[in-house]
């Protein structure tokens, strides 16, 4: 087995990978999946946002680049006009010199889109997000109403503090849930409504601290109540108030540790397929996050896409793409950032509707073109060929966009949420790193209070205030939209800042990594996210399925 040339671990190049690298043409990677996935998180920056000015008309702009950045930002609105020409960047390429410097300094060249949202109403503080309306900090979100601090919703209405969650209303610090209705800290529950800390539950309603639960109601910690008790327990527990509420996770963490049976995959109508939280795919490896998929293999956050490997955001009916981040509707295109609509390319970084392009950045509708330089078919042919042979001595063909060469600052980046780094461990590995902006710390920012415990004792006022997040002493504001949920579902305000709110809903879920191990129940041998040595009890499909319904 190849040994990975930067974690120094060995991995297996699967024979349907490398019959994939064959068929586009490529060699077999030098990094193990893991690094590989690290390396394109470290291009994902998805909730930081600037304030800037657009570099083109000078306007007052959000951006995902910060004011200070290398790079040259416009308004998402300018940027798809004609009013510029990436064309203009356009450069011979150095036989003398490797390719990677060279692709580096034509992406600082040429302009980048602001930030990726579109058909948005009200909604400015969003970034991944379209056709969205009154909504505040939702990340890669789409569709959705009235809803804050969010990242991976689709379709929701009135919900805040949720990750993962489809077609849901009123759901506050739900994880992984759908079709539901007013829920409180739940998780991968589906079709519930009016509950509070459910696991696993579908077409439940009005249950407290349940897991594992079908069409059940008036249930707490898995014991059956009548309407009567259970209305009547309810209203004795005070889940407004941030101590009581604390208390009653630790005894619903405790029981559903102790009792409750996990799939050892969340998904369904799959076939053939290993990895978590997939949906109606087929014959994919390592997948998470991801639906519709057919023939592919590490793909995170990816839909409606076949014969695709190693991409972070595929969707929309991509094929035979390969190292790709942020790409919509590619055909035969390897290592491209933020390039939609495009084919038969390599290396494209903020290209539209391209074909047989190379090593271009900011391109639209072109074809033909290598370093943002316009060539004959003929011409075009022959020297992508010699650059590749070039790139072929220097060990450089086929290897990935490297974070080295990410616009972002490494702990910008999702890359830091699921593969943290010091600042230091940043700089040996010569990966940028963003320093957070003294005013924003530092600078009064108005009288700071200390937050109430319960939610009744709350003053209108305290959407003027700044908090002080208990973990890192960063300050957080409440907003006013904010402050009527959290009363409307008689819950405590947030004690946290967004960004360790965030953090903590993703340790909720279990990492993007497969053990081995075997059912606990038939013995079965599978490939799971539930490490070997973690206490849950883990069964395979059918004895799971035999179990719970």
């Amino acid at each position: 087995m190849p040994t990975c040339s930067h974690c120094r671990s060995s991995f297996a190049v699967l024979p349907q990978e490398h019959a994939f690298l064959t068929k586009v043409s490529l060699p077999d990677p030098t990094l193990c999946p893991t690094c590989r996935r690290q390396g394109r998180f470290a291009w994902r920056n998805e909730r930081r946002l600037y304030h800037r000015k657009c570099d083109l008309t000078g306007k007052q702009i959000i951006s995902v680049y910060a004011p200070d950045s290398p790079y040259t930002v416009y308004d998402q609105h300018e940027w798809y006009t004609d009013k510029w020409d990436a064309m203009q960047h356009g450069r011979d390429f150095d036989f003398s010199q490797p390719f990677f410097p060279q692709f580096d300094a034509l992406i600082k060249a040429t302009p980048k889109i602001s930030v990726f949202t579109s058909n948005n109403v009200n909604s400015d503080y969003t970034n991944g997000a379209q056709q969205d309306k009154n909504c505040h900090m939702i990340f890669v979100s789409d569709h959705d109403e009235d809803c804050l601090y969010s990242y991976g919703i689709d379709s929701c209405l009135s919900c805040i503090e949720c990750l993962n969650c489809f077609k849901c209303e009123l759901c506050i610090e739900c994880v992984d849930c759908s079709e539901s209705y007013n829920l409180a800290h739940s998780e991968k529950s589906h079709n519930c409504r009016d509950s509070f800390f459910l696991s696993d539950c579908k077409g439940c309603h009005s249950c407290f601290g349940c897991f594992g639960l079908r069409n059940k109601q008036y249930c707490i910690f898995n014991e059956q109540h009548s309407r009567e008790e259970y209305a009547k327990k309810l209203s004795e527990l005070n889940t407004g108030n941030f101590r009581t509420l604390s208390a009653a996770r630790d005894v619903f963490l405790r029981k559903a540790g102790q009792q409750q049976i996990h799939q050892y995959i969340d998904g369904n109508g799959n076939e053939n397929v290993t990895g978590d939280h997939i949906v109606h795919c087929r014959n994919c490896v390592e997948c998470y996050d991801s639906a519709d998929l057919e023939d592919c293999g590490y793909l995170i956050f990816s839909f409606k896409s076949k014969d695709c490997y190693d991409g972070h955001v595929v969707v929309d009916r991509c094929e035979l793409t390969y190292g790709t981040i942020s790409t919509i509707n590619q055909y035969n295109t390897q290592f491209t950032f933020v390039s939609f609509y495009s084919k038969n390319s390599q290396y494209l970084d903020h290209c539209q509707y391209c074909e047989d392009c190379f090593a271009c950045s900011g391109l639209k509708k072109q074809r033909f073109c290598i370093f943002n330089k316009q060539y004959s078919e003929q011409e075009y042919v022959r020297l992508k060929a010699k650059i590749v042979e070039h790139m072929k001595k220097t060990g450089e063909w086929g290897q990935p966009l490297s974070p080295e060469l990410s616009p972002f600052g490494y702990n910008e980046t999702v890359a830091q949420e699921y593969f943290p780094l010091t600042e230091n461990d940043a700089a040996k590995r010569g990966w940028k790193w963003r320093e957070d902006s003294e005013s924003q710390t530092s600078a009064y920012q108005g009288p700071r209070l200390s937050l109430p415990l319960d939610i009744k004792d709350v003053p209108d006022d305290i959407t003027e205030k700044i908090l002080t997040c208990e973990r890192t002493g960063k300050p957080y504001k409440i907003i006013p939209q904010e402050l009527t949920l959290y009363r409307q579902h008689c819950l405590p305000l947030p004690r946290l800042c967004f960004d360790e709110r965030h953090l903590e809903r993703i340790q909720r879920r279990n990492p993007r990594r497969l053990w081995k191990r075997q059912c606990m129940k038939c013995g079965k041998e599978m490939q799971t996210t539930y490490a070997p040595d973690r206490p849950e009890i883990i069964y395979c499909e059918e004895c799971y399925l035999k179990e719970v319904y």
